[in-house]
């Protein structure tokens, strides 16, 4: 012991005596735990003797220190005489050369992809020094597993060298299944040890050892990383000021604060793109192993959502097991139930469903609520109205929930007002409703599909009037479907949710809601035909079929064969179009149904117009006409009358009877604009330029057609508009104005094409007579 108050090594250089009894325990081999298991003084108080945060500890404890530590007692009596001696010099760095600290953790392995995300990190670099007048901060966001640590620290290896200051690093614990986040202050303990300040000269406050932070870093070039941040007030004290310093901050919560208030550029992590999950899987399972198995390696990806946690687990499992197929991993995968079980590899931080839970047990008990139902919800995203439905809550409720949501990382808002996320989160999200929901988890199922339900009838009914009968009660307790003011708003609608009603229909089947499975199905026939959707309409009506037929319900058949039927015509399988026209005939005829019958015979002389059958087809669509006419009062039968007429005008008119045509298609003009029947209306003024161009009156027939294709585009009917747009064509082709019906022809082309349609091939024909040279 000197005068100086300072305790004398053997070595005879000065040293606190918190350093000093540090250096003690480290050159005994022990670890702070070790040395309070041998001790019997707390782990607690001798990181705080050490640090220099206990000015006068307690004799006991010293001297039990030092008998642990082997030494004689009188050190430990010099010891407490030290600790009890006066400070007598002011907080400050040591004199001695300033360390360059090197605190990056070691880069992931074979890293992989992150092209554009690279590049945008290293525009941000060249803001580090040049102009800014604070720090740049560059914040990476993103769902948990996505790779938000590899990519941070792939990137600061490679720019480490712009910093020759030197690099501090942080895991600060946001998640951590260990325990609580991390304290600043006790980061910024680290960062300043680590920048050779002594311990015992540590300001006491967050505040003073931020500052003192600040001040060492003022003209510094540090990159600092500060990684698994739990929040923005956790991020805050731990920057620099220094413009030509560069923070890293990855975090599984939003970190929009930080960009408002410190300009922080904000990259918010995705699932990796198909290829460059397929390119990490095989860099790291080795090229020998991939190119045996592409097609594994390629379904690997998928089943694993493209999440890196997820891709380097299935590699670990893979590595420990080189002798087994990666198919066999495959098949292990492809139920979702047990997905996630798959997807552990024995260690809590490489666990997927351990990761996600770290993320789900921080969210306030609505939003929590909010996210275990929505892995009841099919996918592949959800609009907040449907969300508020699902849960039973107001539509603000349901938002904020979404967005306490959103900022967790737990689901991303892909577009504006619409969720989504990956399905190993979906199939977490699944797990915890069916550990938690119990009974409300069917009663959210059930609000769901009254949900889709009642918002498709309601776009049906103000794109298409009057075009299904069929009673859906009211919806549900806590259910508010959606509602549209004009057309344009009902076809966004059915186009945005279009993917998630096909698979709403099909979770209908598979739940067990019979009823819903088919009704859907039924509201949604005339979207699919007059969208082109023939291959899903088929789909689903099959499936509705099947459902129908599990709960008795004859009428659901009838409409469900109809529909089958329908698609039936537009794909040319027309033996099997007449079957299901014929069986839904008998089965209205059966139930007394005369609207459903009289539509019926409408689409069975589609069927047989489309054979070149137009006497059969007219024959047919007078039987309709006659149906329609039993019950004139009913608004329903009024547009089967209007469809009739069009029908009968089109038939007579391919039959050289262009008068009668003329006639049925006034007829069924006005009527369709009395009742506000617009897709009759735009079918009835093709058929109508179509008899006007017989007639030889181009004039007439053109403006015919373009009220027809007007019409169309705002239903955003595809086969009619393409036929419309080609009947368009051949009239300007008889008017000579060649380039006007390449242009008309060239659309309906890409339409029918795009639906393979057959028709595609005579406008392909139509557009390759033209002479080019003409044009």
């Amino acid at each position: 012991m000197t005068g100086s108050g300072v305790v004398m090594n053997t070595a005879g250089v000065s040293e606190p005596p918190g350093l000093w009894l540090r250096g003690r325990r480290i050159a005994a081999g022990l670890t702070q735990e070790d040395l309070a298991e041998r001790s019997g003084v707390s782990v607690r108080t001798i990181a705080d003797m050490e640090r220099g945060r206990t000015h006068r500890p307690y004799p006991s404890s010293v001297r039990a220190l030092i008998r642990a530590l082997g030494l004689p007692d009188a050190t430990g009596t010099e010891l407490v005489a030290r600790y009890r001696a006066p400070a007598d010099e002011p907080a400050s760095v040591d004199p001695a050369e300033p360390a360059v600290p090197r605190q990056l953790p070691t880069a992931v392995p074979h890293f992989a992809g992150r092209t554009s995300e690279l590049r945008l990190l290293d525009a941000v670099l060249g803001d580090a020094g040049r102009g800014s007048t604070g720090v740049v901060i560059s914040a990476i966001g993103g769902t948990a597993g996505v790779g938000k640590t590899a990519l941070a620290l792939n990137w600061a290896h490679r720019v480490a060298p712009d910093f020759p200051d030197g690099q501090l690093y942080a895991n600060l614990r946001g998640f951590d299944p260990a325990g609580n986040p991390a304290e600043p202050a006790d980061v910024l303990r680290g960062f300043l040890d680590a920048l050779q300040v002594h311990p015992e000269r540590f300001p006491a406050t967050t505040e003073g050892l931020a500052a003192l932070y600040r001040s060492l870093l003022a003209d510094a070039a540090m990159l600092v990383l500060l990684d698994n941040a739990a929040d923005v007030a956790q991020v805050r004290p731990l920057l620099p000021a220094s413009p030509r310093c560069l923070v890293i901050v990855t975090s599984r919560r939003e970190l929009s604060a930080l960009a408002a208030a410190e300009g922080a550029r904000l990259l918010s992590l995705d699932v990796l793109p198909e290829r460059e999950a397929i390119e990490l899987l095989a860099a790291r399972l080795g090229t020998d192993r991939a190119d045996a198995e592409p097609d594994a390696i390629t379904q690997l990806a998928t089943l694993c959502a493209r999440l890196p946690l997820a891709l380097s687990v299935i590699v670990a499992r893979a590595a420990a097991a080189p002798n087994l197929p990666l198919s066999a991993l495959v098949t292990e995968l492809t139920e979702l139930q047990g997905r996630l079980d798959a997807l552990d590899a024995g260690d809590p931080a490489a666990n997927v469903r351990t990761v996600f839970s770290l993320s789900y047990r921080h969210l306030p008990e609505a939003a929590a609520q909010m996210f275990r139902l929505l892995g009841l919800h099919p996918g592949p995203d959800i609009s907040a109205p449907a969300a508020a439905s699902l849960a039973g809550l107001p539509l603000a409720g349901a938002r904020a929930a979404l967005r306490d949501l959103a900022r967790a990382s737990l689901i991303i808002e892909s577009v504006p007002g619409r969720y989504g996320f990956h399905d190993l989160l979906r199939a977490y999200a699944a797990e915890q409703a069916a550990l938690r929901e119990g009974r409300e988890r069917r009663e959210a199922v059930h609000r769901m599909l009254d949900h889709y339900l009642h918002t498709a009838r309601r776009a049906h009914e103000v794109l298409y009037p009057g075009r299904q009968r069929v009673d859906l009660g009211r919806p549900r307790a806590l259910v508010t479907p959606e509602g549209f003011a004009a057309k344009p708003f009902a076809l966004a609608w059915l186009r945005a949710e279009y993917q998630v009603l096909l698979k709403i229909i099909d979770l209908a089947a598979r739940e067990g809601f019979d009823d819903y499975a088919w009704r859907l199905s039924m509201v949604l026939w005339t979207f699919f035909d007059v969208c082109g959707h023939w291959h899903d309409g088929t789909r689903m009506h099959r499936t509705a079929l099947e459902a129908a037929r599990r709960c008795g319900d004859q009428f659901g058949q009838a409409h469900a064969l109809r529909g089958l039927g329908t698609f039936e015509v537009m794909l040319g399988d027309y033996a099997q179009a007449h079957r299901c026209l014929a069986e839904a005939q008998e089965l209205f005829r059966r139930l007394g149904d005369t609207h459903g019958l009289a539509r019926t015979d409408l689409i069975m002389g589609q069927a047989f117009e489309f054979q070149g059958r137009h006497a059969e087809a007219l024959a047919v669509v007078k039987e309709a006409l006659r149906l329609s006419e039993t019950a004139q009062d009913d608004p329903y039968m009024q547009l089967v009358r209007a469809s009739a007429l069009n029908g009968s005008a089109w038939y007579n008119a391919h039959l050289g009877e262009l008068g009668q045509a003329r006639a049925h298609c006034t007829q069924a003009i006005e009527l369709c604009q009395s009742i506000g029947y617009s897709p009759g209306e735009a079918g009835t003024w093709d058929t109508l330029g179509f008899v006007w161009q017989r007639l030889g009156d181009h004039a007439a027939a053109t403006a015919c057609f373009l009220r027809a294709v007007a019409l169309e585009r705002e239903m955003g009917s595809r086969f009619n508009l393409a036929m419309a747009l080609a009947h368009l064509g051949d009239t300007h082709v008889s008017t000579g104005d060649l380039p006007a019906a390449r242009l008309v022809w060239a659309e309906a082309l890409t339409i029918l094409a795009d639906l393979h349609h057959p028709e595609s091939f005579e406008v392909r024909a139509k557009l390759e007579s033209l002479n080019p040279v003409a044009l």
